[in-house]
């Protein structure tokens, strides 16, 4: 029982570092093919999208909000 504790943690350990291995190759394929960068900046467009369409919603409610039945020479600002 006793020697097959070494053998188990070593094979772990070899197990462990193969998967690590693995990802970071994988990572480094994937930075050199660009698709890190697209998939980036996919992410940030579709960020910047939401963004302006938050502000024009925004600013569509405040005009419908600051509007009167006379028209807007009415409103004091």
């Amino acid at each position: 029982m006793s020697s097959s504790i070494p053998v188990l943690l070593t094979a772990g350990i070899a197990i462990a570092s193969a998967i690590i291995g693995g990802l970071w190759l994988s990572s480094q394929r994937a930075a050199r093919s660009g698709r890190v960068e697209r998939r980036m900046q996919a992410v940030v467009d579709a960020f910047a999208e939401r963004e302006i369409a938050r502000e024009q919603a925004r600013r569509a409610a405040r005009r419908i909000q600051r509007s009167t039945p006379h028209g807007r020479n009415l409103q004091l600002n």
